[in-house]
């Protein structure tokens, strides 16, 4: 334990319950961040599962859904339902290592395509969820993360979405 002069206690203690205080509010933020992202990736599942395409589709941006933003490696959110439905597979969040980028403007979830007849992973992706009012709409998605921490870039800078034209 360490001693506080007396004409200090006051202060010291205002910056412990601001510090506090801080932190509660971190975690609060946390919390709803992890409690919107958990609800997009359980509505997208009961899509798949149902062969549903409306609460799939209301996970995703309106241009997002019909446009590949990612470039090579990505699909739309359309043929991912599509994909999804018919092969019986979803998109399993790591939540614990996804990437919150500009204060939760963006995130980078890393997933698994789990079949769920087989009950195992088949390959992954990683997503990218974007903050829109109170929960996150799928911006784009692919197999090579560098091009969807290119897309994550273009979205947080204002610029426009298409990727850039690949080399052949």
């Amino acid at each position: 334990m360490c001693y506080v002069p007396p004409n200090q206690r006051g202060r010291t203690m205002n910056m412990i319950l601001s510090g506090i205080l801080i932190f509660g509010a971190t975690m609060t933020q946390d919390d709803a961040r992890q409690k919107a992202l958990t609800a997009a990736f359980d509505a997208m599942e009961k899509g798949l599962r149902e062969k549903d395409e409306a609460p799939f589709k209301a996970c995703w941006r309106a241009d997002a859904y019909e446009r590949n933003f990612v470039g090579g490696s990505g699909l739309t959110g359309k043929a991912v339902f599509g994909q999804g439905s018919r092969k019986k597979w979803f998109l399993k969040p790591e939540l614990k290592d996804a990437r919150v980028l500009e204060e939760g403007a963006a995130i980078i979830v890393p997933c698994q395509i789990w079949a769920w007849e087989k009950e195992k992973a088949v390959d992954k992706v990683d997503l990218l969820l974007i903050k829109e009012k109170d929960g996150y709409l799928v911006l784009g998605g692919g197999e090579k993360r560098e091009q969807v921490d290119a897309l994550a870039a273009r979205f947080l800078k204002k610029e426009p979405l298409e990727p850039p034209k690949e080399k052949e």
